[in-house]
């Protein structure tokens, strides 16, 4: 399993990196977590949009999806492929954002997105595994296995007690840190909560993502390695990590 950080920026673009989507790749299947906005431009350094797979939407705040709507135009005008409709799962109670989006009814993106449900069971080669976690909207953790090997990504989420359970043992953890040291945790983890839930799940490594552009990056990794004595790095664009 490969995973490749196409952009890690919490709440909006940085002047470094895009905002959410993460690219993992097993067996030639290519899918794709999250595609938050300003990140449709990086992932064409990685792959054609027409070669992905299936996408899942972590939740609908614009930082995690919103590129799903020029990812649409791309996809209808495809250079060098027949268009294929793409699977996404996506929380329910939020999708009409989605349609919303793009001033049509969600009927009229047939032809371009199946939209599932965020259920528990496959996504091509990866076993799912979901949890429900503490953001204001329908939000999902998920823990993909293939190969033998987990990895876990919390979304966005506040602290809450069953989330170590979830990613025990995982190989790798992408834990966000929205909240600098100093905020109360509730919304979002800060570096120091994705560093204890790494030691409290016993994971492999822990890569700390979505760090917002006006916080400093360096001070939640800081954090975090106080917490979790194992591989601590920070999401950088581009940065691969073979499992």
């Amino acid at each position: 399993m490969r995973l490749t950080v196409v952009g890690c920026s919490g709440s909006h673009p940085g002047p470094e990196s895009s905002c959410s989507c993460y690219l993992v790749e097993h067996d030639g299947f290519r899918l794709l977590l999250d595609l938050g906005n300003g990140s449709l431009g990086p992932l064409q350094r990685f792959i054609n949009p027409n070669d992905i797979d299936a996408i899942y939407l972590s939740h609908l705040h614009g930082d995690h999806w919103l590129d799903l709507v020029p990812l649409a135009h791309v996809r209808r005008h495809p250079r060098d492929a027949e268009v294929r409709v793409l699977p996404v799962m996506a929380p329910v109670t939020e999708r009409g954002r989605i349609a919303g989006a793009f001033g049509v009814a969600a009927s009229e993106l047939d032809d371009i997105y199946a939209f599932e449900d965020p259920v528990e069971g496959a996504i091509g080669p990866f076993d799912v595994k979901l949890i429900r976690t503490a953001h204001p909207v329908e939000t999902h953790a998920i823990r993909l296995t293939a190969g033998g090997k987990s990895l876990v990504y919390t979304a966005d989420t506040g602290p809450f007690d069953a989330l170590a359970g979830f990613a025990m043992g995982a190989d790798l953890l992408l834990a966000e840190a929205g909240f600098a040291e100093g905020q109360p945790p509730a919304l979002h983890l800060r570096g120091i909560e994705g560093g204890q839930l790494a030691a409290d799940a016993d994971v492999g490594q822990l890569v700390v993502t979505h760090v917002a552009p006006w916080d400093d990056s360096a001070a939640a990794l800081a954090a975090a390695r106080e917490m979790f004595v194992g591989s601590t790095t920070l999401a950088r664009p581009g940065a691969v990590y073979e499992l």
